[in-house]
């Protein structure tokens, strides 16, 4: 389960406690929140689940709303309600007294951390030493008040916490601050100029940037959601932008020509337009049921988000293609993905684009949107290629699979606009390369990571961070025996290093000849010289 939650914390939890209650209740355990929140205080939590928790710290930095009340003439060990009184007075201020105090207070400035918070120092909350009776010097931290409203002011009257013995004025006010900010000490700040002492009373976070306290959703109401199954009732996506974006959407599979120019089209636009360039990218699990079959792709996932990261996009969305997310409809993707989620400005897509349930958003539904969600769009046409029969076809992810699945690899590597690659931890094989005077470098195949096919080519292979000219094997040494497994082995040209545990990469140039069957290993490594020197052919050729 991956996504993010608008909780409205109740009083009388604590953040980490609405954090257990959510894992029993979900049954997940890779969860965080966004920024925590008082015992006494309610409102807007924000818990990422799963994949979401690397959204936290983007999450935390939004700026947030605060509906706050102090309690004025009055100062706690905690600076809130809930601590021990420390003094009392009697002090009336005006409107006008507390609308010059608040004014005074805004803007950018740094505020110290009370001693009853949850920031760590040198590893330890500053809560569990001022509950020990410690009070340390702590650094003041930048903070910026962008408002503050006044919503009422009352006239002095009995408090019924804290032993209160005198009349006392309670402010209800709005707050809108950055990352950081400390609503408890703002409270204090507020009556120190104001001339006495004050507490906070009253907490409630309305607002953590686009998330809002009407939106939220209790913790009952989250347990009866997750019974009924209506996940998407509470579980937003874990996609989030703070800024606007332009965007292209797709698999994306292998990043080949036409995506590319796809990409260029979204950095030209996001220059022009002052748009943060992203791509969001459809994930799925290898067991998933749209993969109908085809179990191998031309990138793992994490290859997959490097090569993106790696085209120029500062943000990579990548989203799992689950059977909820493709009941989805096509304007509820446009909205809550595109739009609400990431924040498109700008949108850029093939001409075969198609999202939604049953693939019914398109290029078209796109264009009749632009209005009401107001955005631009682009539509890129595709590159075109020459196959062997002569005939223009369209590029794409899958005909550079069939390619490598009959062992077209400069085919692949002209489309992809690199050579094709496998990544790898060399392993201990049967040792019979070395015993024929070629020792190898073997791996096996990652699952889900398509394999060209079976035979031997010329490769480069990148090994302790240098490249090396290679011929490899991919098969299962049928001259060894019948039931051996798939392998893929390159001997290093001018290499004799222990690599054992190394990570290595292949990149496949050319492909030399079919697998063979030979009636011994004399035979075998005869063929094997006769390989060696055609990669000696193929590298005086390319250098």
């Amino acid at each position: 389960m991956d996504g993010i939650i608008n909780v409205n914390k109740e009083a009388g939890m604590t953040s980490f406690d609405v954090l257990r209650a959510l894992k029993k209740i979900l049954r997940e355990k890779k969860m965080g929140h966004a920024g925590t929140l008082d015992p006494m205080a309610e409102g807007v939590l924000l818990v990422c689940v799963g994949k979401a928790t690397k959204l936290v710290d983007s999450l935390m930095s939004e700026v947030k709303v605060y509906r706050a009340e102090l309690l004025l003439g009055v100062e706690t060990d905690t600076e809130d309600s809930t601590g021990k009184r420390l003094s009392e007075e009697e002090r009336y201020v005006t409107k006008e007294e507390v609308l010059s105090a608040f004014h005074s207070l805004l803007g950018k400035r740094e505020q110290i951390p009370p001693m009853y918070s949850a920031k760590k120092v040198e590893g330890k909350r500053l809560y569990s030493m001022a509950r020990e009776g410690i009070v340390i010097e702590r650094k003041p931290s930048p903070i910026e008040i962008f408002s503050i409203e006044l919503l009422s002011l009352t006239e002095p009257e009995p408090f019924e916490g804290l032993s209160c013995q005198g009349r006392h004025q309670r402010i209800a006010f709005r707050v809108k601050s950055s990352k950081g900010t400390y609503i408890r000490t703002l409270c204090t700040e507020i009556g120190e100029k104001l001339g006495t002492k004050a507490c906070m009373s009253a907490l409630t976070r309305e607002e953590v940037g686009e998330f809002h306290l009407k939106e939220s959703k209790t913790l009952s109401e989250i347990e009866r959601y997750t019974k009924e199954g209506a996940l998407s009732s509470f579980l937003k996506p874990a996609l989030y932008s703070k800024v606007p974006t332009v965007l292209t959407f797709g698999k994306f599979d292998g990043v080949h020509l036409g995506h590319q120019k796809i990409f260029s089209s979204v950095f030209r636009i996001g220059e022009e337009e002052g748009l943060k360039p992203a791509v969001l990218s459809f994930t799925m699990e290898k067991e998933s049921f749209f993969l109908q079959g085809r179990k191998e792709m031309l990138s793992t996932e994490d290859e997959h988000f490097t090569r993106l990261k790696n085209a120029g996009f500062r943000e990579v969305y990548l989203y799992p293609l689950t059977m909820e997310a493709a009941r989805m409809s096509p304007e509820d993707f446009v909205r809550i993905i595109l739009i609400e989620a990431l924040k498109v400005k700008h949108l850029v897509v093939g001409t075969d684009c198609s999202f939604g349930y049953q693939g019914a958003g398109n290029v078209e539904f796109l264009k009749n949107l632009q209005g009401k969600y107001d955005f631009s769009l682009t539509v890129v046409d595709k590159v075109l290629t020459t196959n062997s029969a002569g005939e223009e076809v369209e590029i794409s992810s899958s005909y550079i699979r069939k390619s490598l699945e009959e062992g077209r690899v400069e085919e692949a590597a002209a489309l992809l606009g690199r050579p094709y690659s496998i990544n790898g931890t060399v392993v201990h094989g049967k040792a019979i390369g070395r015993s024929l005077s070629f020792p190898t470098a073997n791996i096996f195949p990652r699952e889900g990571k398509l394999i060209p096919k079976e035979g031997v080519y010329y490769t480069r292979v990148m090994v302790l961070g240098e490249e090396y000219d290679a011929m490899t094997n991919i098969g299962r040494n049928p001259s060894i025996s019948a039931e051996n497994p798939l392998t893929i082995e390159s001997h290093l040209l001018n290499f004799d290093k222990e690599i054992y545990g190394e990570k290595i990469r292949i990149s496949f140039l050319e492909r030399i000849r079919e697998q063979k069957r030979f009636p011994n290993l004399d035979a075998l490594k005869a063929q094997l010289k006769e390989d060696l020197l055609t990669v000696e052919q193929f590298r005086k050729r390319r250098t």
